[in-house]
This record gives C-alpha cells, structure tokens and sequence, in this order.
C-alpha cells in the first residue's frame, strides 16, 4: 500500500495558522468581515498596485515585457521576475478586478497555513514520526516571528514554505540518490523569489557541508558522488528558473542599486544577549532601519535549547553543528559584513535580517528532534531548563531598554515557560500521551495566535484606499474615446507612487526596486523627488509636465486661475474633475545636437538646470528668483508678481518643512530628497513664510516665480518638431517625424536597451539622450518610426529553461533505466548512518552504506522489529537511574 506523502498530522499543522488568521480578520474587521484591509508598508506602496496591474494584462492578453503604467515606461518583465513571479499569482486571472485587494489578502492567509504544512511534512519525514509532534513545530513555523514582521510580503512567502521542501529534498537526494524534490522546489524557489533565494541557497551551501561532516569519513567515490549531485540539480534549478531569472539579472544594472560598496569597517549591531531576548513572545517586531532579527519561535524553542545540549541521546556531533549554525546566525545578524553579505551584497533599505526564517528553522529541528528523546531528560533537567531560562528572561529585564520590549513581555515570558515546565512535569509524572500531546499544541497555539495578534496584521481602510479608483478609470476611459493619441496622466491625490498601475492610467511616477537609476537622478537634478528605488511628479513644475507629456490632470478641487496656467477643463465624476494641459508635448520631439549639449544637468539647482533648457530653446529663464530673508529656522518672502511659486530648500539635511500662506498652511515631508516645494499660485503681494521642522536646522532657502510666457515659446516651438504617434501599446509604438536638419529625436520614455528601433524600415541604434531618455539619431527628412521592446535575456532566458528542463527529464530517464530506484538500489538500506555515536531512536536517518562489521555490531546491539532496525546507543545514566530509565525506555521505529 503506497504511503501518503501528505497526512493528517500536516493538514491539522495547515489549519490551525489558517485558524489563526482568520480569526486575527474577523477581530480585526477586514474585509469581508469589515470595512478593513490588511495592506501595509509596501503591500499597500507596490505589491497591489502590481498585482491589478498584472491582472489586467493577463485578462487583456496585453504585453507582459512592458507597462507605460508604471515610471514613464518600464521593463515589466523584469519587475514580474522580482514581484510577481509566484505561480499563485497567476490565477488572479480568474478574480473580478473588484477584489484583487482580497486575492493577494488571502493568498498571504493560504501561504501561510502552507508554511505549516510543509514544515510538518519535514519535520515528520526528516525524524520519520507519524505523529502530531510535526504539526506543533510545522504551526510554531508558520507562526513565527519572522511571519508576523513579514506576513504581508507576499512575494517572500513563497520562499518561505518551499524551504522546508528544498531541505527535504536535499537530505533525500544526499541519501536516496533521489534529486526530483530538491530540483523541483528550488527551480520554484528561484522562480518565485530570486532575492530571497540567494539566502536558502547560501544557506544550503553550508547545510551540504554540514551533513558532509555529519556522515563522516567515508569513500572518496561517496563524497565525490555527493558533491556532483549537489552541484549539477543546484546549476539546473538556476537553468529551470532563467526564464524569470535572466530578465531580471539584465534590468538590474539599470537600477540605482546595482553597484557593491563592500564596508571597509567590520562593526557589531547589537550583543548576542539583545538578539537572544528577540526570542521572547511578544516582542515588538523590527522592520524599520534598526537590524533587529525577528526569530520569535515560541517560548518551547526557548525552554527546549538548554535541554537539548543536555539530552544524552543526541550524538555530539549534532549538537556541534547546531552550535555552529547558532553561532554563525548571531554573527550575521550582528555584524555588518555578514549582513551585507546575506542579503545580496547590499544593506537592506529596512525590513532587516531577511534571512532570520532559515534561523527559525534550524530553531525548531533542535526542538523537534529533543521532543522525540524527551523522555531521556529528567525532571532535574526540566527544572534546569526552567532555572536557566528564567533567569535570562530576568537578566533581559535588567539589560534590556529598548521600546520593542514592554515590560509585560518578560512577565509574559516567563509564564509560558511556567506552563510549559508544568506539562511536560505532569507527562513524566503519567499524563496520557494523547491529552499531554493535545495541551501542548493547544497552549503553544494560544502563545503563536497571541503574539501574531499583538505583533502583527495592522490595518488600514479598505474605501480610503480605493477612493477615486472607479472615477479615475472612468475619466480616463472617457478620455481615451476622444483622444486616441499617447499621453500621461496626473492625479493629485494619488493613493502611492505606483497609482498609475493600481488605476490603469499612463503615469510618470513609480515605486520598485526595478525602478531606472539614470531616471531617478534626473528627476531629482529636475526638482523631483526620486529616491534609490522610487520617483514621482511631487515637485514638478509646468515646464517639467510638458517635457513629460503630462496631458491631463485629476484633480478633487478646482485649481486657482486655471486658464492663466493652461488647464482647461474637460469633465468631471463624482468629486472628481478632469482638466487638460495646453502646454503638453507628445511622447517625442525632435532637438538638435547644440541644444542637447546646451541642456546643463550639472548646473547646480534644480532651478538652473530648468533655466540651462529654456535659455537653450527660448533665449530666457523660466524660473526667476524672489528675495527673502533667513531668520535661522524660518524664511520669508514676498510674491512680486502673480503666478506659481515654487520654493528649493538649499539645507540638505532640513527634513520636514511648514509653508504657512494667506490662505492656510501647507507642509512638505522628505524635503531632503531636493524637490522643489510646489505653493500652488500665489497674488502680488502675498507674504510667505517657510519653517524648518528639523530640530537645529536652518531654513536656508531659495524662491521662484515660474513664468508661463517662457513654457509657451517653449511649448509652441517643440510642439512643431513633435512625432505624431499613429499607433501604440506596451512596449510598442509607431508613428511619423519630420526633421529640419539632422539631429535626435528625443522621448520621454526612460532608455532601455530593450528597445529596437527601426527608422524607414531600417535598424537604428539607439542612444541615451538628457542622460536617462530614449533618443533616436534620424537625418532631415520625413521618416516612419517603428519603436518594439524585448526585455533583455528574456529569449535566451526562456532558452535555457527549456534545456534546464530537458536536461531534467534527461538525467530522470537514466536513472530510472539503470535502475537507481528506492527498492532497487542494494535491495537492502539506503545508506545507513555510521554506528559510532549515532541515535538510534530514529533508525531512519542512516545515510551510508555500512560494512558487514558495522552491520553485524547494529545486529547484536539493537532490537528489531519486521524488517526495520532500531538500535539504541545514547548514553545511559549510572547506578540505579539506568535501570529505572532501561524501565521506561520507549523505543520507537
């Protein structure tokens, strides 16, 4: 009869995070059971607004290589290889666009109840135990504390329960020859989630050592054996997952990120006793700029460890490794080049110590394995247990002053541990299995749900999130009937940076780690503001909109004197309104090679960069500056002549600023990022102050009258020497161009070596124009232009997954003709464990072939039972505890 792969034991482990969640929801009132949703931090910035978008490429069958939704124009291939590539997500398809937010909620629920599950199918294969012993563990996994800092990066969960499978996989193919599991899970790993997958597979790098060293000195041929089989399925896993993984790798030079700055120092975080305390219940999770490892895996993990270095059933050898791997973890999370390591050769921008899951894991194996040899701890060591880890909690209270720690959580602490203390107590003391086994899932579930509750799923409103989406949409639908061409759009009030994806509008604003680096930097020399992996409208000027196609705008109220600054209104929905630009250009315009070179991006300010632009097309400045005066944190000034005023705050470490006008109060946030402050128009004569919100800092500013006679030369002059686009979607535009003489046509696409162009039918190279924009060399002359984008690596990519696979399926087949089958190869055991110093409580953690001598010791030293051996060789206590202990031995197969 063939065995279940999955059992009882699993589905329970499964169920109860599924319960936990479910019931956080309920409490918490998140929809359906609410009016709130569980978005947060970059759930809510980027993986939603993602995901609709992704949903409506799937349902429109539009291009998945490109997204002018998303930054002016982005490579969508490689930001679905970073956030979207999970095979889950694609079923999205089958979902109203009216409930993505409750898909990707609840795929975070499902994800998690999986963790559970195939912890527990580790657990219960690793230690080959059919009992609920996996499910306690499997649910403390799914519960951690690493799932409640990161539960709602969905895009990490995938990694995260394909973990245990990948280990699994790989301690088969070690010892059965049998490589499917561990390729398989890894290729999906590598798939899913590339960056987290550096982590598993650095980690699998020294677990493969380990176990080498835990199976001992055996022959070369065996050791050489193993090494290729760790090797070659690891290589075609990478080769499965290229199609994904290729794309990604390219678009990653293109980013502000792609640089290694190695620390030259070598610096501690924090001391081993303040990472330890981490494992309290609790505890206030870190996912800010602080380091801190969320490694929270019950307070039994904690009890269990002083008991586990004391079992005498545990082979030394495991308990060095262990020991290794504890020690190795603490350091990582400590130490900055080992941090730096861990997480791709780059400081994680928040959401610290990423790889602390893989921590948790070892955590709980430890645990896992003493639960099967508890009965070889006395009450002594419970009561040793008990003592030591009480008076860490203590010493942590003493220690310990960060806000993460409430003073409950050491009361609380100590409590379960208490309680834990207690029941294993009452077992000794002849508790039945079945009811002692109950309580301890039941209170350890208690403990989990607790601190997932108290440490986890904030909320934010669900109708405030979605405000304007069904306006927006149909505005722009509207729009979109009567203006065929191609435009961008601009809504005020925008949700996030990534608006233009979560209401399917061409934007010019994005947040993602796959965002243009050369993009980034000039908006910020532009007066933009743009971060390491983020840029957005915020701060642009009328000049800016126009360079950047920004046709129409959304907005709730209407604009002050909309007609002196070129909005005309078009329609209206709901509270909101729709206006046009007059002074928008096309996706693309022709400029001479003097001009370009006159375009000085090294300027200074962003206002004289702006100023460099005007004076090379118009002869005059654009933005022209008023005087005030500096009062150490405030600034004032006086408006000169009516228009939009714009202010740049030349203190660089000035971080919040208050604008205080005639008719009300304005603040601004990350002013450090170098925007310019936009105060809206202004009349003659208004006085402006400005103050600084950062503590000791000057309000050293500049302010400027933005003139639109100079953008209406300007707008009128390249709207002249503009390409008609005739045709256009994703990652593909057509259209005509005219030039007066020889020279580039520059687009306010971001440059892409993706990008084919072709002029009159003819390749041309393109090259990168303003430092960041797509521009095409073209001669004097009418022209047709024919512009198709193919994210790089992307055919190659696919290539190689298609030969990873082939490859697979090729090395299976061999196999399976030469007969390396689990009951053909020897006909007897699948490479025994050495008898010196192994456990023998669980037989089924031999791992190489053993000699006849070794066999025939095995014979006479153990008990057998059918065909399975089950010999015991841990150490036994002296004098009269031997007999009372040989009494009470249960040993099992």
């Amino acid at each position: 009869m063939k065995k279940k792969w999955v059992r009882k034991e699993d589905w329970l482990a499964f169920f109860l995070p599924l319960l936990t969640m479910l019931m956080i929801f309920i409490i918490k009132g998140i929809f359906p059971f609410g009016k709130e949703s569980f978005l947060r931090t970059d759930l809510y910035h980027q993986y939603a607004p993602f995901l609709r978008e992704f949903q409506a490429k799937l349902q429109s069958f539009s291009s998945l290589s490109y997204s002018f939704n998303l930054g002016l124009g982005v490579n969508f291939s490689s930001l679905l290889s970073y956030y979207l590539a999970s095979p889950l997500n694609f079923f999205v398809i089958f979902f109203p666009k009216t409930l993505f937010i409750e898909y990707i909620t609840y795929l975070i629920v499902l994800k998690i109840a999986l963790s559970g599950m195939t912890a527990s199918i580790y657990f219960r294969k690793h230690f080959r135990r059919n009992d609920y012993f996996s499910t306690l563990f499997g649910m403390l996994y799914a519960l951690s504390g690493y799932i409640a800092a990161y539960s709602w990066n969905v895009m990490w969960l995938d990694c995260i329960f394909l973990f245990p499978l990948i280990l699994l996989g790989l301690e088969n193919m070690l010892e059965k020859e049998r490589p499917e599991l561990y390729t398989v899970t890894l290729a999906l790993s590598i798939l899913s989630n590339y960056y987290i997958s550096i982590m598993i597979c650095l980690f699998l790098v020294f677990y493969f050592l380990s176990l080498l060293f835990y199976y001992g000195a055996e022959e070369i041929k065996l050791v050489g054996k193993r090494l290729l089989y760790f090797a070659l399925y690891s290589i075609l896993s990478a080769l499965i997952a290229a199609a994904f993984l290729l794309p990604a790798i390219f678009a990653l030079r293109f980013t502000a990120s792609s640089g290694i700055s190695f620390p030259k120092t070598i610096t501690q975080y924090f001391t081993i006793i303040d990472m330890a305390a981490r494992l309290f219940p609790f505890v206030e999770t870190e996912q800010g700029l602080k380091h801190w490892p969320n490694i929270y895996a019950g307070a039994l993990s904690l009890f269990i460890l002083p008991l586990y270095f004391k079992n005498p059933a545990i082979q030394m050898k495991k308990k060095c490794i262990f020991s290794f791997f504890v020690l190795f973890f603490f350091l990582s999370f400590s130490i900055n080049a080992l941090n730096f390591i861990w997480h791709g050769f780059h400081y994680p921008n928040s959401l610290p110590a990423r790889q602390s899951f893989l921590f948790i894991f070892l955590l709980l194996t430890a645990g896992a394995e003493w639960y099967g040899k508890r009965k070889l701890s006395s009450r002594k060591d419970l009561s040793f247990s008990l003592f030591l880890t009480s008076a860490f909690v203590i010493l942590c209270q003493k220690m310990i002053t960060e806000e993460a720690f409430h003073w409950s959580v050491f009361y609380l602490t100590l409590l379960f541990l208490f309680l834990y203390f207690l029941l294993f107590v009452f077992e000794k003391k002849g508790l039945d299995s079945s009811i002692f086994t109950l309580l301890l899932i039941a209170l350890c579930f208690v403990e989990a749900s607790l601190n997932m509750a108290v440490t986890s799923v904030p909320t934010t409103d669900r109708n405030a999130y979605l405000e304007g989406r069904k306006e927006t949409e149909k505005l722009v639908k509207e729009v979109r009937l009567e203006d065929d061409g191609f435009y961008r759009f601009l809504r005020e009030d925008a949700k996030t940076k990534d608006d233009g994806a979560l209401m399917r509008y061409n934007s010019a604003s994005i947040f993602s780690s796959t965002a243009y680096g050369a993009v980034s930097d000039w908006y910020t020399k532009l007066g933009m503001e743009a971060s390491t992996n983020a840029y957005s409208i915020n701060g642009a000027t009328p000049l800016m909109k126009s360079l950047l196609a920004l046709k129409y705008e959304i907005v709730k109220e209407e604009p002050k004197n909309s007609k002196a600054i070129g909005l005309s209104y078009v329609n209206g929905e709901g509270g909101y309104r729709l206006y046009e630009n007059q002074y928008a250009l096309p996706l693309g315009y022709f400029l001479t090679k003097e001009e370009l070179s006159q375009f000085d991006l090294q300027a200074g300010t962003p206002a004289l960069v702006q100023n460099s632009i005007t004076k090379a097309l118009e002869g005059e400045d654009i933005l022209e500056p008023i005087l005030g005066k500096m009062e150490s944190s405030v600034y004032t000034f006086t408006v000169e002549k009516s228009g939009d005023i714009y202010v740049y705050v030349n203190n660089e470490k000035v971080k919040e600023v208050k604008a205080i006008l005639p008719d009300g109060e304005k603040s601004f946030d990350h002013v450090d990022r170098g925007y310019l402050l936009s105060l809206g128009y202004l009349e003659e004569g208004a006085t402006v102050e400005l103050k600084s919100q950062t503590e000791n800092e000057s309000m050293d500013a500049t302010a400027y009258s933005f003139s639109f006679d100079v953008l209406s030369g300007v707008s009128e002059k390249l709207l002249k020497r503009s390409m008609e686009v005739t045709k256009w979607k994703d990652g593909s535009v057509k259209a005509r161009l005219t030039a007066a003489e020889d020279g580039i046509l520059f687009t306010s696409i971001p440059y892409d070596p993706g990008w084919k162009v072709k002029v009159d039918g003819k390749t041309v190279e393109p090259e990168k124009s303003m430092g960041a924009f797509l521009g095409i060399p073209v001669r004097e002359g009418e022209h047709e232009m024919e512009m198709q984008f193919t994210a790089e690596g992307s055919r190659f990519g696919l290539l190689l997954s298609v030969n990873g696979l082939l490859l697979f399926a090729l090395f299976l087949f061999l196999r399976k003709r030469n007969g390396f089958s689990e009951g053909e190869r020897d006909r007897g055991q699948y490479l025994l464990r050495k008898t010196e110093g192994r456990s023998t409580e669980h037989p089924e953690q031999t791992d190489s072939l053993m000699t006849e001598s070794e066999k025939e010791a095995v014979h006479v030293r153990s008990r057998k039972r059918g065909n399975r051996i089950s010999p015991y060789r841990g150490k036994l206590p002296n004098a009269r505890g031997r007999v009372h202990l040989v009494e009470k031995m249960d040993v099992k197969e």
